[in-house]
């Protein structure tokens, strides 16, 4: 369970990235590909929890997870302060992508550590 979510968490960079370039380079958010991003990160977040909540305990894996609730709040705070036609937020997106970099990190060794 912990390698899916890790697998999820990957392609939900892959597409915040795509969409935060997108974004930038069109000056305006592109919503659908902002709203894949979202579902496939909520997908990662609840595989996460149901290891967390029902596998052994693995301090690595609940950091993961607590960290990923925070970047979750992020993006959720992002959605709600812009409104659609105006430009991104570049410094909550990045603490919001910064949190989550170091939530999969911690998954990564997590995983890597038998998780």
């Amino acid at each position: 369970m912990a390698l899916a979510s890790l697998l999820l968490f990957l392609l939900a960079m892959a597409l915040g990235a795509t969409t935060l370039w997108l974004g930038h380079k069109q000056r305006r958010p592109v919503v659908r590909l902002g709203y894949a991003h979202a579902l496939t990160a909520l997908s990662a977040l609840t595989v996460l929890g149901a290891r967390v909540f029902t596998g052994p305990q693995n301090l690595l894996l609940n950091s993961a997870f607590f960290l990923f609730l925070l970047a979750t709040l992020g993006g959720l705070f992002t959605l709600v302060v812009r409104r659609r036609d105006e430009p991104i937020v570049l410094p909550l997106i990045l603490l919001h992508a910064i949190t989550a970099v170091v939530a999969v990190l911690l998954l990564l060794a997590g995983v890597t550590a038998g998780g």
